[in-house]
């Protein structure tokens, strides 16, 4: 411990050196971690705008939306850029950004576009259009994802970019972990996911969606894409049976909670599936604890867990039968040596 407390006083003394301030004031301001005083957040001060400066930044704005009545967008684009710039502090400075983003979207900029919008959620967390706002970068991010284009060298279109549209959509779901575009933003992480073969972002988005959003009417299929994700990783009756089992379990929680979707004969079918594999592994298992390790206990064992995990099974049926061979003393059909796996 005093080891651990020698060392954080160091780290702050150096910040002292760094920045200039005495080992306690820069402890506190690292919180005893060197690399929080160069990571980068956002912090805007909050200042009263002058009267001079409202007045001024509420004639810019009323020219900027002249000119975007009149079509002048490129000229209205300046407009709303320098109250931006100039005038960041007064009341209508959110609306200037707002005005910019979507002239940035119109032309299909869609990265200045979102990026423009953030500023307002970074800059103004008050901002009476706050959730309009993120609607927005939604709509931007879901663009990208079913493959919206800008322009490149303002001629030829510019190239699909996934990429973009996941950082674009996690950002929304960031901006609003509980807002109304939350559950589908996670459902389209999870639809970018697959499009990448990435599985594991794909799982990560819909369990975020079923375990924050089960009230949302995206949660039933999500379960179901969880269950069939899994489901797509089975690789065989031979292989580790992980994936196998969560399939099950999300096929099985999906019936429990929603007995009145349209989508059970689907779950059923695929569930009885799950477990036949799941059965077929566990046979496999004590077929090789008796033909190869002479075990006749772990044997029968692993025969029972095989009724037991799908009791209506294939599978289960041979284990029965199996069962009954060992406890007549006789050697169970099918269990003559052969290579491992076939």
């Amino acid at each position: 411990m005093k080891n651990i407390l020698s060392t954080k006083f160091a780290l702050s003394t150096l910040l002292a050196l760094l920045t200039g301030l005495t080992p306690q004031v820069s402890a506190d301001i690292g919180s005893l971690n060197p690399l929080n005083i160069f990571r980068r957040t956002k912090k805007f001060e909050k200042v009263a705008p002058t009267p001079e400066e409202q007045s001024v930044s509420i004639a810019l704005y009323q020219e900027g939306k002249a000119d975007l009545q009149s079509g002048k967008n490129a000229r209205a684009a300046r407009i709303f850029r320098k109250i931006t710039k100039d005038f960041p502090h007064t009341d209508v400075a959110p609306n200037a950004y707002s005005r910019l983003g979507e002239i940035y979207r119109d032309t299909r900029k869609w990265e200045k576009s979102f990026k423009t919008f953030q500023e307002i959620i970074d800059r103004y967390p008050d901002y009476e259009g706050f959730e309009e706002t993120v609607s927005r970068q939604f709509e931007i991010a879901e663009a990208l994802m079913k493959g919206a284009r800008g322009r490149f060298l303002r001629i030829f279109p510019g190239f699909k970019n996934y990429n973009k549209a996941q950082e674009f959509m996690e950002q929304v779901y960031t901006n609003a972990p509980y807002g109304k575009t939350a559950p589908q933003a996670l459902m389209n992480l999870a639809r970018i996911a697959q499009k990448q073969d990435d599985e594991d972002a794909a799982i990560d988005a819909l369990d975020r969606l079923v375990n924050n959003h089960a009230e949302s009417i995206l949660a039933p299929d999500a379960y179901l894409k969880l269950a069939g994700i899994y489901a797509s990783l089975v690789k065989g009756v031979m292989y580790d049976q992980g994936s196998t089992l969560e399939a099950i379990n999300y096929y099985e929680d999906f019936l429990i909670l929603y007995p009145e979707s349209h989508l059970v004969g689907e779950a059923e079918k695929a569930l009885i599936q799950m477990r036949e594999i799941n059965a077929q592994s566990k046979l496999r298992t004590a077929d090789f604890y008796f033909t190869y390790r002479k075990n006749q206990r772990a044997a029968i064992n692993f025969y029972n867990e095989t009724i037991t995990v799908a009791p209506d099974s294939e599978a289960a049926k041979i284990a029965k039968a199996k069962i009954d061979a060992i406890n007549r003393g006789e050697r169970p059909k099918g269990s003559q040596r052969k290579p491992f796996g076939q």
